[in-house]
């Protein structure tokens, strides 16, 4: 079951799974996973501190409200302490502790009021149980951006390894964007989902990772029709970014990690701003963003 952290709902103001197979060297022990793990929380509040500027906001001014998943690591830390310039925000991920530990840095550092939900979306239940529990009367911006990657190819990959990928990357966004839709029509809100350049393409080995993208790429399509004049779909495409992810899965396939070549983390929440800021009566649809090689 999933824990929820201690603290009132964000609420409007009166109007006026563990890594996949595959995604981890077997060889990895215990104690490995625990430093990575350590040194991850860390650097939390460092990186956090390092991020944008808060934006000011009048005394009787309505932050918009933002959803965030995966919002501890990577992309999602990125977007995350993007938006906390001019959001309030409900922050999801798996452990409360790296939550709480973010929750602090990004309240301290912008002032934004944040909900730290920890709960494992593909639990259908407990993740219902979360959202309902925060009575959400509206909601401005939803960002989709947890994830994992399990490398191998067809004939390497078993059924549990498609079934535990799938349900993140593409079964928990259908389903927490179902549960949200009602208070994202409020607002006539925008859905940001977190793609690849791997929803567009396909690579050796890399079957399981590139279905579930060309899934999600289909998911949003189908949602920004059903949804057309009640909501804005943006799906962001990015190529090669410096994450924790990338270099775990590249360290274990005995590959150099070269962070140069790379997007940082905070190119994709300036693309996830560009959608954010669109006025009402415009829209971004599809974003690709690819490292521009000029440094």
């Amino acid at each position: 079951m999933s824990r929820r952290a201690a603290g009132p709902p964000i609420t409007a103001p009166p109007a006026g799974p563990p890594s996949p197979t595959g995604a981890a060297s077997p060889s990895q022990g215990a104690g490995t996973r625990r430093s990575r793990r350590d040194a991850a929380r860390g650097e939390l509040v460092e990186a956090v501190t390092g991020a944008f500027p808060a934006a000011p906001i009048g005394r009787h001014q309505r932050r918009p409200i933002a959803v965030v998943t995966g919002a501890t690591s990577g992309i999602g830390l990125a977007i995350a302490q993007d938006l906390s310039r001019d959001h309030d925000l409900i922050l999801m991920a798996r452990t409360q502790s790296d939550l709480d530990d973010l929750a602090v840095a990004l309240r301290q550092h912008a002032g934004t009021r944040v909900r730290a939900v920890a709960v494992d979306l593909t639990d259908d239940e407990a993740l219902a149980h979360e959202v309902a529990s925060l009575r959400l009367p509206r909601l401005d911006v939803l960002v989709h951006s947890a994830g994992v990657e399990a490398p191998g190819r067809v004939e390497e990959l078993e059924p549990a390894q498609w079934r535990s990928a799938l349900n993140l990357d593409l079964v928990a966004v259908a389903h927490l964007t179902k549960l949200l839709l009602p208070a994202l029509r409020v607002r006539k809100g925008l859905v940001v989902m977190i793609n690849s350049g791997a929803g567009h393409r396909s690579f050796v080995g890399q079957a399981l990772y590139c279905a579930a993208k060309h899934g999600l790429r289909a998911l949003a399509d189908c949602l920004r029709e059903e949804e057309r004049g009640d909501l804005r779909v943006t799906t962001i495409y990015p190529g090669r970014v410096d994450t924790p992810l990338l270099r775990r899965l590249q360290e274990d396939a005995g590959q150099e990690y070269r962070p140069a070549e790379y997007m940082t983390p905070d190119s994709v929440a300036s693309a996830v701003r560009v959608a954010v800021d669109m006025p009402q009566g415009a829209a971004v649809e599809d974003l690709m963003v690819r490292p521009s090689q000029l440094t």
